[in-house]
């Protein structure tokens, strides 16, 4: 779950007020800082879209229920999470899942209407940058571990048990292109 929300927002503003917004049947408002920044997009966030090949979450900012924040799969008598979401949110009230939004928070709900806060990740980092290859090829976790570790030999092993129709130099040059990604993300 936390691929949607990192690389964090890097832009620094208000998110009170929010702003009211829409998008097609969705009715709500956008974090302050959100309204007028170049990245808004029908609700979502275009940060780093290039580089991770997915819209990202708007920054709602810090909830304001503490608790640790580091990832735990979540479970109850009905789920069985396949994703990570913050430790304090597990256990929060506030919590929700649906089929179109999957995990997402519902504190105050009567401020952002359908365009619900994000899970607050709080200070906890990734220790991988999540991207997506270009679809119709496979992105793992083993993939993104290997390009951020600088193993091209572990990356292409695993891009052509993954990726079985494309041939070993798209591989490489997948591996270099996501490799000037990360080194980028790491100056900014």
């Amino acid at each position: 779950m936390h691929k949607y929300y990192f690389p964090r927002c890097p832009v620094d503003g208000p998110v009170n007020p929010p702003v009211p917004y829409g998008h097609m049947a969705s009715k709500g408002a956008v974090p302050q800082k959100c309204a007028t920044c170049r990245c808004l997009f029908e609700g979502e966030c275009l940060r780093y879209v290039e580089q991770v090949n997915r819209y990202l979450h708007l920054d709602h900012g810090a909830c304001g229920i503490n608790g640790p924040t580091d990832p735990v799969l979540y479970h109850d008598g009905w789920i069985d999470s396949k994703v990570e979401i913050p430790r304090k949110c597990a256990s929060c009230s506030f919590l929700a899942v649906d089929q179109i939004r999957g995990f997402h928070c519902t504190k105050d709900a009567d401020k952002w209407g359908d365009l619900h806060r994000g899970l607050d990740w709080g200070a906890w980092e990734p220790d991988v940058l999540y991207f997506e290859l270009p679809l119709p090829k496979v992105t793992t976790r083993k993939l993104a571990r290997f390009a951020q570790d600088n193993d091209q030999i572990g990356f292409i092993q695993e891009y052509r048990r993954t990726n079985p129709g494309f041939p070993i130099q798209e591989a490489k040059v997948d591996f270099v292109r996501l490799r000037e990604i990360l080194d980028n993300q790491s100056n900014a």
